[in-house]
């Protein structure tokens, strides 16, 4: 069963008995209905059809489509808000988001206000409630914010015979990239309404939803046990070392990780101040820099005696266009990092994206220089992709360990789980290590309970580099081991009844 999306075709009886569920994705397109145009809606969501109506502006619809919703008078001036907060009762529309929690756009977007609203059941006894019917009211998911005062329904859900609907009441350039865009911690109520409204049964090809953990600028601190623990509480952390800064004490472990699948160590730097393929604060490495520099790097895997993982996170995300084929020379096509060849780290822009969102923080694709290579992420902006930042006393960023701060930052800075996409939890060896190992095991706990709702699939960065290659037909082949791993996500992502 498919979804009826207005624009593509007019809406007639027989396109609507075939659909699971009606979209209105486009300003201004309910206006554009007829008269008969919403009756048939309103009757198919009736009989059991979902609708979803991202058009905003139910001022100019026609009386059927209007009262599937059933506001009571609708303002009729547009307010503007930059500001949404999420409604305190559970949903399975808003069931990964926080209690409360706030979104703040970039710019402020306009929204319509209904003015009368509320829930029909809470008539009081013996009254007649004259707009008493068969559509069931709940308060709304989320808030419209409005100096921080008024509190106006933003997005809200009814449900009308057999049906279900969903109506947003902030304009849909909310999705615009100017605004807010996508892959910013709201998609969920995007994608997560659909699925609530459509009838069921009904087939979403989505990402499953896998977890992964990196630590970065790795030298052995902890003696790497906070590798021991992730992997307790689930992971297979990716471990990315500054090779010349790790003692060779370590080698077995090392080793031993890679070969029971565990652990994933992985080249990340020469040390803090030298990458692999790049010159900190100058640019480009020479041919004999690399030559050296990647012969130190054989050196150290030959001595480890097992072949370190195949995707690779570069130190601060810089990779020289000299570099990669040496790349490539090893076997190393995969990369997982906001990636801008040729550019120091400050000097990325960020505006060049990729492949879906035209991001280079949510992304999938190959690089257009080689598509033999393929990067992929999902992190929120440069500066807050460590979850344990301003949590502890590193560089003096907390004068203690903020618990409270750190859990809630590990639920809120993976968008992946919010934009049906994987999630990616970063954070660096040095905040770890003025950590006790008791704290650290507490907040991967804390986290993975905070984030209940999500189903989650813990996998290494290999297996979701191959899963997302080879969702794109870029050739690769997804292996017979992953098959496990899409039955789980059709557990842990149930659909809505």
């Amino acid at each position: 069963m498919a979804c009826y999306t207005a624009g593509s075709e007019r809406p007639t009886a027989s396109v609507l008995a075939s659909c699971a569920a009606i979209v209105l994705a486009q300003d201004h397109v309910a206006a554009r209905l007829t008269k008969a145009e919403a009756s048939l809606i309103a009757e198919a969501v009736k009989s059991g059809i979902g609708l979803v109506n991202f058009d905003c502006d139910l001022r100019h619809v026609h009386a059927p489509l209007h009262e599937i919703f059933d506001f009571g008078r609708l303002n009729p001036h547009a307010i503007a808000t930059e500001l949404v907060r999420m409604g305190n009762h559970q949903h399975y529309i808003t069931d990964l988001q926080l209690p409360g929690e706030y979104h703040q756009f970039d710019r402020m977007v306009t929204a319509i206000i209904a003015e009368e609203w509320g829930e029909r059941e809470r008539s009081a006894p013996g009254r007649r409630n004259p707009r008493q019917g068969s559509v069931r009211l709940h308060p709304p998911l989320l808030a419209l914010e409005r100096l921080r005062t008024a509190q106006l329904p933003g997005v809200v859900r009814h449900s009308l015979g057999l049906g279900k609907a969903v109506q947003f009441t902030l304009n849909p350039r909310v999705w615009r990239k100017t605004f807010f865009d996508h892959a910013r911690d709201t998609d969920d109520l995007f994608w997560r309404s659909i699925l609530w409204a459509v009838r069921k049964p009904f087939a979403a090809n989505m990402v499953p939803p896998f977890v992964t953990l990196s630590v970065d600028d790795c030298v052995g601190r902890h003696d790497t046990k906070y590798a021991d623990v992730a992997s307790q509480c689930k992971f297979v952390p990716t471990i990315s070392l500054c090779l010349k800064s790790v003692p060779g004490r370590f080698f077995p472990k090392i080793k031993a990780g890679l070969e029971s699948g565990n652990v994933q160590y992985k080249t990340h730097a020469l040390d803090y101040n030298t990458p692999l393929t790049f010159n900190f604060g100058k640019g480009e490495c020479t041919r004999d820099e690399l030559d050296e520099r990647f012969a130190f790097n054989d050196s150290f895997w030959k001595k480890v005696g097992a072949r370190p993982g195949a995707t690779l996170r570069l130190h601060g995300g810089e990779c020289g266009v000299k570099g990669v084929p040496y790349f490539k020379e090893r076997g190393h096509v995969l990369f997982c990092l906001a990636l801008q060849t040729g550019l120091h780290n400050a000097d990325m822009c960020m505006n060049d994206g990729f492949w879906p969102y035209d991001l280079q923080t949510c992304y999938y694709d190959c690089l257009p220089d080689d598509h033999d290579y393929f990067s992929f992420g999902a992190f929120v902006a440069r500066h807050q992709e460590d979850f344990l930042t301003g949590c502890t006393p590193n560089w003096r960023e907390s004068d203690r360990t903020n618990v409270d701060k750190a859990l809630r930052r590990a639920a809120q800075t993976a968008p992946g789980r919010r934009g049906c996409f994987y999630a990616e939890i970063v954070t660096h060896e040095q905040k770890i290590g003025v950590l006790a190992l008791k704290e650290w095991d507490g907040l991967l706990k804390g986290g993975d309970k905070m984030t209940n709702a999500y189903g989650k699939i813990f996998v290494s960065h290999d297996h979701v580099a191959n899963t997302l290659k080879a969702k794109t037909g870029f050739g690769m082949k997804t292996p017979a081991s992953m098959a496990s791993g899409f039955t789980a996500s059709s557990r842990a992502q149930p659909l809505p009844r």
